[in-house]
Parts: C-alpha cells; sequence; structure tokens
C-alpha cells in the first residue's frame, strides 16, 4: 500500500526569492512583444542588442582568457599548474585510450578508474585555477594526491607511454602541491 502524499501550496516564497524578485534586478532590459529592449547600461556597458546580458556577463573570449592568463595577477606558479593540470588531463586520457585498446592488466577496472579520476580532478583543477577560484588550494590538494597515486600505479608498468604519464603525474602533483602552499 502506497503513502499519498499532499501537495502542499505555499503563499509565502522563501526570503531568497523575495529579495531576488523584489530587487529591481530586471531594470537591465525590458520586453516588450517578446523582444528585448536595450537600455542605456546595457549600451554604456558595450552590450549589442542581440547579446543576452545574462550569458554575456558569465562568459569570455579566448582572448579575454589569454590576458587573464598573462596579466600579472595570474604569477608563473598558478601559470604552470595550470599547464601542468590540462597536460596530465591530457596524458591520462590518451593513456587510458591506449590501455583499453592493449586489453590485459593495463585494462583493469581499478586502473582504468585511477587514470579516469585523475584525468578528471586535473581537468577540474585547471578550471578552477583559471577562474582564479577560491577553492583552487583545495581542488590543488586533491589533485596532487590522486596524481601521486596515479604516478606510482603508472611507473610499475614498463611501457613507455606509461612511464610518460607516471612524470607527467608527477610533475602535475609536484605544482599542485606548491599551490597549496
Amino acid at each position: 500500500m502506497s503513502k499519498s502524499y499532499k501537495n502542499e501550496i505555499y503563499s509565502r516564497q522563501p526570503d531568497y526569492i523575495e529579495e531576488l524578485t523584489s530587487r529591481d534586478v530586471r531594470s537591465s532590459y525590458v520586453e516588450q512583444n517578446n523582444t528585448e529592449v536595450q537600455t542605456q547600461e546595457d549600451i554604456d556597458e558595450g552590450w549589442t542588442e542581440n547579446q543576452s546580458p545574462m550569458v554575456g556577463r558569465m562568459s569570455g573570449t579566448m582572448a579575454d582568457l589569454e590576458d587573464i592568463q598573462n596579466s600579472e595577477m595570474m604569477n608563473s606558479e598558478v601559470r604552470e599548474g595550470i599547464t601542468d593540470s590540462i597536460d596530465c588531463y591530457q596524458t591520462c586520457t590518451e593513456t587510458t585510450l591506449r590501455c583499453l585498446s592493449m586489453g590485459g592488466k593495463h585494462a583493469a577496472s581499478t586502473h582504468i578508474n585511477l587514470l579516469l579520476d585523475c584525468a578528471k580532478i586535473c581537468n577540474t583543477n585547471a578550471d578552477f585555477m583559471l577562474r582564479n577560484s577560491t577553492y583552487y588550494p583545495q581542488t590543488c590538494g586533491i589533485c596532487a594526491d590522486i596524481c601521486d597515486e596515479c604516478s606510482d600505479v603508472c611507473d610499475r608498468f614498463e611501457d613507455g607511454f606509461m612511464k610518460e604519464c607516471a612524470t607527467t603525474c608527477r610533475r602535475c602533483a609536484e605544482s599542485c602541491r606548491e599551490m597549496t602552499r
């Protein structure tokens, strides 16, 4: 016998929703006849008529990203950490594909899982550092731990591409550990 749950209708919205809807958040653009009308604020900020006010403010171009990376705000340690994380992501992904095609001990589920974990955390770590997230020291710490484990496991194999993966993981772990200090 299943329980019947009654849908409750709340007459009052949570405080954070009321706060959002009570603000003049919608003043940045006005909808008339399902078309967006550009405000003076948008024109002053350089937004074009066809550009979404929300999406445009949350994303940037590759040139903007390169400017951030090359700025003095992003020191050489951070740039090195980003580069090493991206290299490790790429190497672990390529190594995973080679191991799967070889089969045998190379394709053991625990080994493949570790390679995928390493690739994923390196990708995430690079993303956190690129955005200068307040949490990137924490992602760097877990990234260093996973990269260390992955390099130890890859070093047990005699194949050249596995040794290369171990070296790349070790380099990433070292630069990530520097970011946590």
